[in-house]
């Protein structure tokens, strides 16, 4: 079983646990937490709906939740769906929540330039630091584990050859983290704080 599954497993787990009475403001708050299972937290909802103990029933009817059998069954619907939620590169992550680079690399205080090289990958995202990443979460209102997931799938467009050129085009090496900051135009003390996550 994937990480991505059982991780899927462990929110609608919790998700049973924590709900008691389904309301629109609930299934939206679980949705933002995790958009990338929104469907099954939709659908998961509709069934805890279904169930006897949510609709006002006696103690006598009232049976030991038991989330195996409806985790594992909402897992398998979600797979069947789509093995994998599709996680969008970082500019269609930007264009759904109506932000450009200019603007989103302005909310964290970050250059412009970082945010262009991360969405056309030319910054290893293994180096990328973590204050980077719950900075960038949060500002777009997902999970870390999500945004983590995006920054992966942010490659460099393919390029087409130049009017004619001998050879197919490249790309440059992508550099770490630690050399795009250090390259950028942004002040010492801005620098200093991307490097280190402290101010």
């Amino acid at each position: 079983m994937s990480d991505a599954i059982e991780r899927l497993e462990d929110v609608l787990i919790r998700f049973h646990e924590a709900v008691n009475a389904i309301t629109p403001g609930i299934i939206d708050a679980w949705i933002s937490d995790y958009p990338q299972y929104a469907d099954a937290i939709r659908a998961e909802a509709l069934e805890i709906l279904k169930l006897p103990y949510h609709g006002g029933a006696t103690a006598a009817e009232y049976q030991p939740r038991d989330y195996t059998a409806k985790v594992q069954a909402a897992v398998r619907r979600t797979t069947e769906q789509d093995s994998k939620a599709e996680v969008p590169d970082l500019r269609t992550m930007l264009e759904r929540q109506d932000l450009d680079v200019r603007t989103f690399a302005a909310k964290l205080g970050i250059a412009r330039s970082i945010v262009s090289d991360i969405g056309t990958g030319q910054i290893v995202p293994s180096t990328i630091p973590g204050w980077f990443k719950r900075a960038g979460a949060e500002c777009l209102g997902c999970a870390i584990e999500w945004f983590e997931a995006i920054l992966e799938n942010s490659r460099p467009r393919a390029l087409t050859a130049a009017f004619k050129a001998s050879e197919p085009p490249t790309t440059g090496r992508a550099r770490t983290w630690d050399e795009a900051i250090r390259a950028s135009s942004m002040s010492e003390d801005r620098k200093a704080f991307w490097l280190t996550g402290r101010g």
